[in-house]
């Protein structure tokens, strides 16, 4: 999730010329910024539209199996609706991982605040920011089911590139579940780790748990 604020505000600096670097031109008027920022089109913050269409404390809850030659390493999340307002939702996460051989970790809950709109930073489209990737592609359809209910998922693909290597990325995604997340393969080859996470559980509301 908060891959979409981190892009937005990368694009924002971009934007605003927060980069480093020689400049060429004189810097131009800090009320001349601002006023070009003002006139960027508003467009709908796609985590808040999802968030926004369920009831306080609806959550999912993750399960995630990291194998390599090392053994397994287990991470599991819930993902939850705190608080929502007009013009922006406050969503919880809490991760516990798993790991062989020592004591369970219990991270602490942390929480990120998701606003009704931004500025659509210039020469970008909105439906980048619908993306779960600048490099993902949808590319089919399938039914995801997580307990008694069923759910449309959207599949999307796409090579991804961390510090331990060039990782594939399989993604399966609705609308229909808070925060849009189903399930998630990954497989980095020159580690030859594979991750595999899904929702295990899901609560709308008076289900919460």
């Amino acid at each position: 999730m908060k891959l979409y604020f981190r892009s937005i505000l990368v694009g924002l600096a971009a934007f605003l010329g927060c980069g480093t670097g020689v400049k060429t031109q004189p810097t131009a008027p800090v009320s001349q910024i601002a006023s070009e920022s003002e006139s960027l089109p508003k467009v709908a913050y796609p985590d808040f539209v999802n968030w926004d269409k369920f009831p306080e404390k609806s959550y999912t809850k993750r399960r995630k199996v990291v194998s390599n030659a090392n053994g397994d390493v287990i991470v599991t999340t819930k993902v939850w609706l705190e608080s929502k307002a007009d013009d922006s939702v406050n969503v919880g996460s809490q991760i516990t991982v798993q790991r062989p051989g020592v004591p369970v970790v219990e991270n602490e809950a942390d929480f990120i605040r998701f606003p009704s709109t931004f500025r659509l930073p210039k020469g970008l489209q909105e439906a980048q920011f619908s993306l779960p990737s600048p490099k993902a592609k949808a590319t089919g359809k399938a039914s995801v089911k997580v307990g008694e209910k069923e759910f449309e998922a959207t599949i999307f693909e796409w090579m991804e590139a961390f510090e331990a290597g060039p990782t594939t990325v399989k993604l399966w995604r609705s609308d229909d579940v808070p925060g849009r997340f189903l399930r998630q393969e990954m497989f980095t080859k020159s580690i030859e780790t594979t991750s595999v996470e899904e929702v295990t559980e899901i609560g709308f509301g008076d289900e919460a748990g």
